[in-house]
Order: structure tokens, then C-alpha cells, then sequence
């Protein structure tokens, strides 16, 4: 992510982070999680959000566009 301002960066760091979140609490049914911890995981995507939305509007579509665009290897593909 070198290359973007710091708020792009914090903004797919913690994309990664709760998409880590987000896939058990869909699919996998006996995890549970505390209200606290979902709070403070809504409350990160709120900010991470807001960072985002202060970059540049041009940073923010090269960012949309690197992550759209990124070259893929044939197992990246197969596998999401």
C-alpha cells in the first residue's frame, strides 16, 4: 500500500481486518461474540470509513482502481 496517504492505508488495514471479523460471524454458526466486540468493530469500520473519505478524491480512485484493477495470480482467482 506504499504510495497512498496514511488515511488509504488505515482504511484497507482495517478492511482486512474486519473482513477477518465479518466471515466467521457469517458462516461459522457456533462462533459468538460479545457486544463489546461487535460495538468496537463497528465503531473501527465508522472510522476507518471517515479516514477514507478525507483523502484527496483522486487518491481514493486510484485506490478503488488498484484494488479493482491489482493483477491477479490463477490461485488468488480460484480461491477469492
Amino acid at each position: 500500500m506504499q504510495g497512498f496517504p496514511q488515511e488509504i492505508q488505515e482504511f484497507a488495514e482495517a478492511s482486512v481486518v474486519l473482513q477477518g471479523v465479518r466471515h466467521p460471524a457469517d458462516y461459522v454458526y457456533e462462533v459468538t461474540h460479545e457486544k463489546q466486540d461487535t460495538v468496537a468493530a463497528i465503531d473501527r469500520a465508522e472510522d476507518a470509513i471517515n479516514q477514507f473519505e478525507t483523502a484527496h478524491r483522486e487518491r481514493r480512485l486510484g485506490f478503488i482502481a488498484h484494488v479493482l484493477l491489482k493483477r491477479r495470480s490463477p490461485s488468488e482467482i480460484r480461491h477469492g
